[in-house]
């Protein structure tokens, strides 16, 4: 199809809730996508927009959730338990079970399975924990995909035969945090980890699988922001943090493949990096500064609310690939200065991290 528009949905944890804000803008501006991908926290908004929410409904959605932390985050108890009960630290594959995220998608859901999308077509990535390969779940079918003798399409592992809601939690289970991905009806026993560790930001799959020649998508990745605080934030915003820098070295890479250079790709980066793993409670101001930033951009392109030409005319003076807000730009600076979470100095109440703690106890055990 001449100029299929893709969008991408990066991964980002709980930060997600940004592709919320973004997908509102999209409306707006009469940009309907033909094909949306969405890996890691990105598969959750990706799987509820293709089956058929709107902008507002995903917006209720997540808002509902705000202050639920706990039906969220269903923790591990009984791998932790039967690792301190037998000492084998091998009971423990991970903190949080992610039953609870698979079972709120899938009542969700109005559409359970790939075959049966009609808004626009769907492709989930995740890591096969057992060969390493990054395998995207897809109605490859309906998509007129032809898998090789090794079941590959483009060097991709292909598969249909999970739920929407499955391939979801497959492709959030952060290495460590979640519980591998691991489904009972499963005919090869494979597990799933987050799709975010072998491309974090999947514009080749747009490409090359749902075969778009335009690509607009959202990088909600690391864009050489300082994080001071890193330390003291503890081991799951330092792993997430890694996770992060290896999304932008891999966004990099990607822009080396050939199969790019016939699509026209635009990405938003709302460069949010104050926000934790499971910090629901901020999913209000996210939302807001997906929608900012994306309308921003589409006004300085030119675009006006609702006219269907917007599509051709946001992607006319598109070459090579680029990024929104440019790097060392104004609004660049001004996202990384007004940050969610920060407040001026004089209202900070200044507590020290866990790291921070350890130290202070530390020398007063050493000094007393």
């Amino acid at each position: 199809m001449k100029n299929r528009l893709g969008f991408v949905l990066s991964g980002g944890s709980v930060r997600a809730a940004a592709h919320v804000g973004v997908l509102k803008a999209l409306e707006e501006y009469a940009l309907e996508p033909d094909v949306i991908v969405g890996t890691s926290g990105g598969s959750i908004v990706a799987a509820l927009y293709a089956t058929g929410f709107c902008a507002q409904e995903l917006e209720d959605l997540f808002l509902e959730y705000t202050r639920a932390k706990g039906k969220i985050v269903d923790l591990n108890w009984r791998g932790a338990i039967l690792a301190l009960l037998t000492l084998d630290i091998k009971r423990f594959v991970g903190v949080v079970r992610g039953a609870a995220i698979e079972k709120i998608i899938a009542q969700s859901l109005s559409v359970q399975h790939f075959r049966d999308l009609r808004k626009c077509q769907l492709l989930i990535p995740a890591v096969n924990l057992n060969n390493g390969q990054q395998t995207v779940f897809c109605d490859y079918k309906g998509m007129g995909l032809i898998l090789d003798q090794d079941g590959k399409c483009a060097e991709y592992p292909l598969r249909d035969d999970l739920t929407i809601a499955q391939a979801v939690r497959a492709s959030i289970s952060i290495p460590g945090v979640f519980v591998p991905a691991v489904f009972a009806d499963d005919q090869s026993p494979d597990c799933y980890v987050d799709g975010a560790l072998r491309d974090g930001y999947p514009i080749n799959i747009a490409v090359r699988l749902g075969k778009a020649t335009r690509v607009l998508g959202v990088n909600l990745g690391y864009a050489g922001m300082r994080r001071d605080t890193i330390l003291d934030d503890g081991p799951l915003e330092i792993f997430s943090q890694s996770l992060d820098i290896m999304m932008r070295a891999q966004y990099r890479d990607r822009l080396q493949d050939r199969a790019l250079t016939c699509s026209r790709i635009m990405t938003i980066n709302p460069l949010i990096y104050d926000i934790g793993t499971f910090e629901v409670e901020y999913i209000p101001q996210m939302i807001a500064r997906g929608y900012e930033v994306a309308t921003r951009l589409f006004q300085e392109r030119g675009l006006q609310p609702g006219r269907l030409e917007n599509r051709e005319r946001f992607f006319r003076m598109i070459r090579d690939p680029q990024s929104f807000p440019a790097k060392n730009s104004p609004y660049f600076s001004y996202l990384l200065e007004h940050q969610i979470k920060k407040k001026p100095v004089a209202e900070r109440e200044v507590k020290p991290g866990w790291l921070g703690q350890l130290r202070t106890v530390v020398g007063k055990r050493v000094h007393g």
